[in-house]
């Protein structure tokens, strides 16, 4: 014999109702059965919102009656036909009209009162349901719990005398040739009042039947394939868990798993029966067996079962020198509580005992807060105990599985992904038993921490979510790379990298699912205001996905100004823009600042050497003991270009025409041959070294004509520079009669920073590069004979967006 409860979405319409008689007239080929309902779905809430319209003298309570009159006379109408017209549920529904209309007139609503009117979504659906099966030819008995489950006297929350209901249970559930339909959710006290086993209890209702009845399995049927590892709502990743133990489940209804009443599992732990949870909606879907020992077969290996939450918990905090060593106090807290129906959620104590935390629902907070203030008014007055610290707005997480004990690492694991997202946790307690971590973290942060806590503990492939500021040559280039490499990336690394964000000035596309890397362009739409990137970081903010990287591929300076922020917020930053690390000192010194108290990473490879690891090695040197004499070479790949090509002979003004029409110089080449941006590499690696340097303490020697500096285009400027192209010649000619050539370098010597034209022997590395290439040379104590060399490409929107990839990457190695 089985029990089968089915939940309030699965009897909602007429439809589902004949599809639940099919179920149950599947089962009976195999076995008896015992059917216990929810009230129809939504009917619950329209009851409480009724009782408390009454009990507040508004007559808008007519309405939510009439509603659900209307709901339950649809559903008859279409099952049984607008004729077929019953008294019984015309009686029930004229019945709940009085006992509304009464609250109303007296303008009270007692817990009692509320019971009795909570009572009718039940019996309305356990009459139709019942009623159902003996049209569809199952001959079905409707039966009100009332008569079976007795309770004490607290209303809302009743306690089961489980000697009495057993043996009321035996005696009235008959089978015979009857499917019996019974309502979930109610009882009654020993006088006869009705009292209810709190929200959910349809479920509990159905294993203290399984038990009373050594049912062989007890079956509830909701909406959803089973238990899952986290709430699939919240957590798109979350999986189904095929079985767990009853311990297990247990701790997760208790802990904010909506799919099983907290409760309902004991009865049929005692009396070693299976509960097995299926989909209604689905039901060839294997769901979830709950049993004291899960096969080992379908058992999940790792440590941690699932885990799930309780948004918007209150936590108090009892404090004070006066509580330590105090035999007593604990007790007081909880008996004091206990004592006004206060129900704690989550304890935790630190080992001074000068504090003592817990939560509990946003509901009670006033009440607990004032009978604690009156049980420890001495203590305080007398200030060896402080006043009751209340904080709001917090859930709690907790992390769930039998396989945690003895088990090295899983506390360490939860508290390092946390950190690594930004995640403050304001108070953890965890169990003897060592099955539950919980831990407290603001409202805000549910979301992110079950979808990170979730990633870390379940899934082999990690995601990082990227939000890219700029569309421009880098940005392209790096999406095609991301579209290119990414199914590489999650089969070789398990690593999947989400486009989640893309702006520029104009326009903006989000996506928490990731943008569609084939069509992106399609999925920019025009900004509804003109905030710029504080408007899209801010929508980044709101979003606040684990493991977020954003991705700065533009030249703003207000983008740069919004580093700290993001890092204060945890977010992690790859960057190719050189406007922070080369901008005013104060920036630079709260990008530092913030990179030193933020558990995110900042990585800006690209802002020297494009492609080139020119500031890793420069770390590696530094961190592994090593002194820099000096740092020289050539820092820009389109100032290489151009002398590279001069000393094959070609003249100054048609390789600067020649490299702009390549894409080597911006748009307009002023900005290359103004010597700026080199300028600010070498600021940058003279901050890196710990110099305060300044852009105006770089000694910098611009190309560009006093004849060009003035208001004019860029053809213009081409057009013009060809005055200098002589001069050119003729450096080029007299440095060679000496066996040097020219280039335009860098060096950074003794906190002194200088970039310009400079004569260099023919044999110098820097007179073999070819192209665009870069070239830096580090002389240090340990490379001072032969200094150490990095060259390589050193311009293009390829080349440097794989540079940014590579910190991507980087970042993402740190955060999963």
């Amino acid at each position: 014999m089985r029990v089968y409860k089915f939940g309030g979405s699965s009897i909602g319409t007429a439809n589902r109702v004949r599809h639940v008689a099919g179920i149950i007239q599947g089962a009976l080929a195999e076995t008896r059965i015992v059917v216990v309902v929810s009230a129809i779905q939504k009917v619950t809430d329209l009851l409480a919102e009724a009782a408390a319209l009454a009990g507040q003298g508004d007559p808008a309570y007519r309405d939510r009656i009439s509603e659900i009159s209307g709901q339950h006379v649809t559903i008859c109408h279409e099952l049984f036909g607008a004729a077929d017209a019953d008294a019984r549920l015309d009686g029930m529904l004229s019945e709940l009209a009085d006992v509304a209309g009464g609250i109303f007139l007296r303008h009270d609503l007692s817990d009692k009162s509320l019971a009795l009117v909570l009572s009718y979504g039940e019996r309305l659906s356990a009459w139709i349901v019942g009623r159902y099966l003996t049209h569809a030819g199952i001959y079905a008995m409707s039966i009100d719990a009332r008569e079976l489950i007795v309770t004490d006297s607290n209303f809302s929350h009743a306690k089961v005398d489980t000697h009495a209901t057993d043996r009321l249970v035996r005696e009235k559930v008959r089978f015979s040739d009857s499917v019996p339909v019974v309502t979930g959710f109610i009882a009654s006290a020993a006088d006869g009042s009705v009292t209810n086993l709190g929200r959910g209890g349809s479920d509990y209702t159905a294993t203290i039947l399984g038990a009373a009845l050594h049912a062989d399995e007890v079956w509830i049927w909701t909406d959803v394939d089973g238990l899952f590892s986290a709430d699939p709502k919240r957590v798109p990743d979350a999986r189904v868990l095929p079985d767990i133990s009853y311990a297990e489940a247990m701790e997760l209804s208790h802990a904010g798993a909506k799919v099983l009443h907290p409760l309902a599992v004991q009865p049929a732990m005692k009396a070693g029966i299976p509960i097995i949870i299926r989909n209604s909606f689905n039901p060839g879907a294997p769901g979830t067996r709950i049993e004291a020992s899960p096969a080992t077969e379908s058992a999940l290996p790792r440590p941690v079962t699932g885990l799930t939450s309780i948004n918007h918990v209150v936590l108090l905090n009892l404090s004070g020198s006066g509580m330590a060593g105090v035999p007593g106090t604990a007790s007081r807290l909880f008996s004091c509580l206990a004592r006004h129906s206060i129900n704690i959620i989550f304890i935790s104590q630190a080992s001074s005992e000068q504090s003592i935390s817990l939560a509990i629902t946003p509901g009670q907070t006033s009440m607990a807060r004032r009978v604690l203030e009156e049980e420890f008014s001495r203590e305080m007055d007398a200030r060896r105990i402080d006043p009751i610290h209340v904080r709001r707005n917090l859930c709690m997480v907790a992390v769930v599985g039998n396989k945690m004990s003895g088990h090295p690492g899983v506390s360490a694991q939860l508290f390092e992904t946390l950190g690594k997202n930004g995640i403050n946790v304001i108070a953890v307690a965890q169990g003897a038993n060592e099955m539950n971590i919980s831990v407290v973290v603001d409202s805000s942060d549910e979301d992110k921490a079950l979808n990170c806590i979730h990633e870390s503990f379940f899934l082999s492939r990690r995601k990082v979510h990227l939000f890219i500021a700029g569309t421009g040559t880098i940005a392209k280039s790096l999406i095609s790379q991301v579209r290119a490499h990414r199914s590489t990336l999650q089969e070789e690394m398990d690593l999947d990298v989400v486009v989640c964000g893309l702006a520029n000035t104009r326009s903006m596309a989000l996506d928490r699912g990731g943008i569609d890397l084939e069509h992106w362009h399609e999925a920019m739409k025009p900004r509804d205001d003109h905030d710029g990137i504080v408007g899209y970081i801010r929508r980044i903010r709101e979003m606040n996905l684990h493991n977020t990287i954003v991705v700065d591929c533009t030249a703003s300076t207000k983008v740069a100004e919004a580093y700290p922020d993001l890092l204060q917020e945890n977010i992690s930053v790859a960057t190719a823009n050189k406007l922070g690390m080369a901008g005013p000192w104060e920036l630079y010194r709260r990008i530092s600042e913030a990179r030193r108290k933020s558990n995110a990473k900042f990585l800006y490879e690209t802002n020297v050497g494009a492609g080139l690891p020119i500031i890793n090695t420069l770390n590696d040197l530094r961190n592994s003991g090593d002194k820099i004499i000096c740092i020289e070479g050539v820092l820009s790949g389109t100032l290489s270009y151009i002398f590279n090509e001069l000393r094959k002979g070609g003249r100054f003004s048609e390789i600067v025409r020649k490299a702009k029409d390549a894409g080597y110089t911006e748009p307009d080449p002023r900005d290359d041959l103004s010597g700026a941006d080199f300028a600010r590499k070498l600021l940058i690696l003279g901050r890196e070294l710990g110099y305060r340097l300044e852009y105006a303490d770089v000694e910098c020697e611009s190309l560009v004509p006093e004849s060009c500096r003035g208001e004019m285009t860029p053809g213009e400027f081409l057009d013009r520079l060809s005055g200098i192209d002589d001069w050119y010649a003729a450096e080029i000619e007299n440095a060679g009669s000496e066996g040097m050539t020219i280039a335009y370098t860098g060096e950074l010597k003794d906190g002194k920073a200088k970039v310009g034209l400079k004569r260099i022997p023919v044999e110098s590395p820097v007179a073999g590069l070819n192209g665009t290439e870069n070239l830096v040379v580090f002389t240090t104590d340990r490379y001072l004979k032969t200094p150490l060399v990095v060259k390589g490409p050193g311009a293009g929107g390829e080349v440097t967006a794989g540079g940014v990839f590579a910190d991507i990457l980087r970042i993402a190695g740190y955060l999963v």
